[in-house]
């Protein structure tokens, strides 16, 4: 933060007028006015004075200490953790000293309110007076709520949901995650804005809605580890490694049994191994294979995984995927290695 900011910011939380600053210091209001604005800067003479009167240290005003280094910010997190274990008062003391040195680095604050928030879950001793420290770590959270950093406001609102779900103040944690957005960006530690809902209808007493919801993400979250596991395998084939290739369809195969997905899935990878490598006899077993299993009930109803979900969700339509696999057939020069081989014709004969 520039100096000029960091005048204007601290006169305005302080209550106090251009004016007067100006008459503290000796100088016009048009010479404050051009300090905030950065157009000049004051006097070196006058900076001890300045400082004074808004109430910080020199290095903050002229942005000496704004920047830590991620191993420095590091380097103290463990040593407040360490101390923190063993003593939490001498742990704070230690902490809103560092802040008032670097009072603008965000990702410093960040460390130190996950870290004391965590320890102070943990302590039990009534001459600690918990209460008023969980009002800082609550403070702390809520300034860096509205940070303009993502990966912050979002790390921020997390942990602010978390506290009141803990707390059980329900409405105020479905306030501050209505505010929240989905990003990738969130600290990859910490659970989504998903998780977090689940979390108030549990408290709620909602089951059935956090478990309705949960069937949802998890059905949409193995499609999507599914179709992954497919491009990378054809990503191996295409980089010539279809050993690698193999072992992952295998992978791709259990994870069908382990999430109740369709069972043409456990097919479909071999058979892109097999046409890869040209092998028609290969790839027309695994493909008939493949085909059989489109006709193979499938229904989320008998799965534990998805039952609530499955009155809402449509049913796939194996006939309309079989005729495009067909046409495919019939049509891509790819396939060209398959057409001349007598099983192609049995197999074209039985499904058409």
């Amino acid at each position: 933060m520039p100096m000029n900011t960091v005048i204007q910011e601290r006169r305005r939380a302080l209550g106090l007028t251009q004016e007067q600053v100006a008459d503290h210091l000796g100088v016009s209001i048009p010479a404050v006015s051009k300090w905030e604005k950065g157009i000049t800067s004051p006097d070196l003479g006058l900076l001890p004075s300045l400082a004074r009167l808004l109430k910080v240290d020199l290095n903050t005003l002229f942005c000496f200490n704004e920047d830590l280094s991620p191993q420095e910010i590091g380097e103290f997190s463990n040593q407040l953790a360490v101390l923190g274990r063993n003593d939490i008062l001498a742990a704070f003391e230690l902490a809103e000293t560092k802040i008032h040195e670097y009072p603008h680095n965000e990702q410093l604050l960040l460390n130190i309110a996950i870290i004391l928030d965590s320890q102070l879950l943990q302590k039990t001793d009534t001459a600690i007076p918990v209460t008023a420290l969980d009002e800082k770590i609550a403070f702390w959270y809520s300034k860096l709520s509205s940070s303009k950093d993502d990966k912050v406001s979002n790390s921020a609102n997390y942990m602010r949901v978390s506290r009141y779900i803990r707390q059980e103040k329900l409405d105020a944690a479905q306030e501050v995650l209505d505010t929240m957005e989905d990003k990738n960006e969130i600290v990859s530690a910490l659970p989504d804005k998903q998780m977090l809902q689940v979390s108030i209808h549990l408290k709620q007493g909602k089951s059935e809605q956090a478990a309705l919801e949960l069937e949802q993400v998890l059905f949409k979250e193995t499609s999507r580890v599914q179709m992954l596991l497919f491009k990378l395998i054809d990503a191996e084939i295409a980089s010539g490694r279809t050993d690698t290739a193999a072992v992952i369809a295998e992978k791709a195969g259990a994870m069908v049994d382990v999430f109740d997905m369709w069972k043409y899935g456990k097919y479909a990878p071999h058979y892109a191994i097999a046409s890869s490598e040209k092998d028609a006899d290969k790839a027309l077993r695994i493909l008939e294979q493949m085909l059989d299993a489109m006709f193979v009930s499938w229904k989320l109803n008998d799965s534990a995984l998805y039952h609530r979900m499955a009155p809402a969700t449509k049913e796939l339509e194996a006939k309309e995927l079989l005729s495009i696999i067909l046409e495919e057939l019939e049509t891509d020069p790819e396939c060209d290695y398959l057409r001349t081989h007598p099983k192609y014709h049995e197999l074209m004969a039985k499904y058409k």
